[in-house]
């Protein structure tokens, strides 16, 4: 008995060391960045951080994580307030408009960047992948040594690339989230390419992570003639980006990065095509900007990126993504007449 007694004290004493030993550790931080707070949660634990789920309503932001966790935080924010229940943390954000996601794994981090009501007048910061509209032309230049008209062109292979997916949401509220508007409109999209006899890929079916070498890969091996990525923006516009031209030298010109400089000019001829149709069918305004981003920089084919326009300002209804979609589709056929 004595012995017995012995033994469920010394469980008793070990058992809640144990647990707060396993127990994963989740540190905040947080910094205020133009009408924006970015909130870093971080943890030791990589499935802390890529298991967690976040949910936001009006001004409340909820982060579900996997197992229960001990909290290191500020004492005071000011910007925001936070309580921790069980496995989920509760951010009230006064202001919220929306907020988009990224997750890092080197440490294991998840970025929250929450857009406040009082900025939506003005643009956020930039986004790092990919890049927010800033400093965009007005116009798109044409190569001078192009000559419209001349000659027919033939679109017969294409890759679509959705943007995000899975655990990557890009921009998220409430009501939308980026990676669902990409991927709805990519396979709409590829239905009326079909239609028109067109090969047609996606670098991702499905509501999953891809990352973005894979994707890049994907897209090279399937030997395209265009390679079409699709984002939002957070403004009312429609932005296009091509790669700037390079002047390579030497042993520059066989590395994997600069693959698109022999296509810049194609790019930029089919991206003009898209806008004018844009612009005439949906009278929505369209912007270009020369950048030098992977999923175009690696792209052994004409390649373009286009940041479809934010939820907040155009209804993204069955008969809205048509009409969108449409005038892509108007666009690439007017590129193969020339």
């Amino acid at each position: 008995m004595i012995l017995r007694t012995s033994v469920l004290l010394l469980i008793l004493l070990v058992f809640p060391h144990v647990s707060i030993a396993e127990q994963g550790k989740v540190t905040l931080r947080y910094s205020l960045q133009d009408e924006m707070v970015r909130i870093v949660l971080q943890s030791e634990k990589k499935e802390m951080i890529r298991k967690a789920k976040v949910h936001s309503s009006y001004t409340l932001v909820r982060v579900d994580f996997p197992d229960d966790f001990k909290l290191s935080a500020p004492q005071t924010t000011g910007s925001f307030e936070y309580t921790r229940r069980g496995k989920n943390l509760f951010l009230n954000i006064r202001g919220l408009k929306w907020i988009k996601l990224l997750r890092l794994n080197s440490p294991p981090r998840l970025v929250i960047d929450a857009y406040l009501k009082s900025g939506i007048d003005k643009k956020p910061p930039d986004r790092k992948t990919p890049p927010e509209i800033k400093g965009l032309l007005p116009v798109l230049p044409v190569p001078e040594n192009k000559a419209e008209g001349t000659i027919e062109k033939l679109i017969s292979t294409i890759v679509l690339d959705p943007g995000h997916g899975g655990y990557d949401l890009g921009i998220y509220t409430r009501s939308y989230s980026e990676k669902s508007i990409d991927l709805k409109v990519a396979k709409s999209l590829r239905y009326k390419l079909r239609k028109k006899r067109k090969k047609v890929f996606l670098t991702r079916r499905y509501d999953r992570y891809k990352s973005l070498m894979a994707r890049i890969l994907y897209a090279r091996k399937k030997s395209p003639d265009l390679i079409l990525s699709l984002h939002m923006s957070s403004s009312n516009h429609v932005a296009i980006y091509t790669c700037p031209p390079k002047q390579l030298h030497g042993a520059e010109r066989y590395l994997l990065s600069n693959a698109q400089t022999v296509h810049v000019d194609e790019s930029r001829l089919i991206a003009g095509k898209i806008s004018s149709a844009i612009m005439q069918d949906l009278n929505i305004g369209v912007f270009f900007r020369e950048l030098d981003i992977p999923i175009l920089s690696y792209a052994d084919s004409p390649a373009i990126l286009i940041e479809l326009p934010n939820a907040e300002f155009f209804d993204y209804s069955g008969k809205n993504i048509e009409l969108l979609v449409n005038s892509i589709m108007e666009g690439l056929l007017a590129y193969e007449k020339g």
